[in-house]
């Protein structure tokens, strides 16, 4: 009898971890696309509906201060591009949103799920920082996303691996 009592907390302990890190999977609304944040720290800040068919969702990184090498407390953040009823590839979102927001391309690969990722970067003028991202595009039926992970140049490092985290979490159904 004595073990069987003994199971039970453990099954039930077994069972509470299990819920817990499956509810740390994070679908995007309306698309087959789910992502978790495996080293944690992160949080929701906001969805901003741009059109009729573009919804961006945007999370920062808010574990500890992150702090770049001029002092200034910097903000990492991930931005989720949502376009639904898109019919172009990955290939002609990444042009048009290039257009829109250009930056220097310093690596790019297609993993053979059809994800296509980019390392970047760029100079923003409003505040004269170099800046760097790993960004990736994925085509879910007829919508398309662009997720982007993004610091300063001289903080990317100490993300770099987090981000990568991300973007191997990201999962389409």
């Amino acid at each position: 009898m004595k073990t069987k009592s003994f199971r039970k907390p453990i099954v039930l302990i077994l069972l509470l971890a299990a819920a817990t890190s499956l509810s740390a999977q994070i679908k995007i609304p309306e698309t087959n696309v789910s992502f978790d944040f495996p080293s944690g720290g992160w949080k929701y800040l906001q969805t901003s509906k741009l059109s009729e068919n573009t919804v961006i969702y945007l999370y920062s990184y808010s574990a500890d201060y992150v702090i770049d090498n001029s002092g200034d407390t910097i903000i990492p953040f991930m931005r989720i591009y949502v376009r639904k009823n898109y019919d172009g590839t990955v290939y002609d979102l990444a042009y048009s949103r290039f257009m829109v927001q250009p930056f220097q391309s310093l690596d790019e690969k297609l993993h053979p799920n059809g994800i296509l990722e980019y390392l970047g970067a760029y100079t923003n003028e409003d505040d004269g920082k170099d800046y760097e991202f790993k960004m990736v595009y994925v085509k879910d039926r007829n919508n398309i996303l662009e997720i982007r992970l993004e610091s300063t140049v001289d903080t990317f490092e100490e993300f770099e691996k987090n981000f990568a985290e991300i973007i191997n979490s990201i999962k389409t159904k």
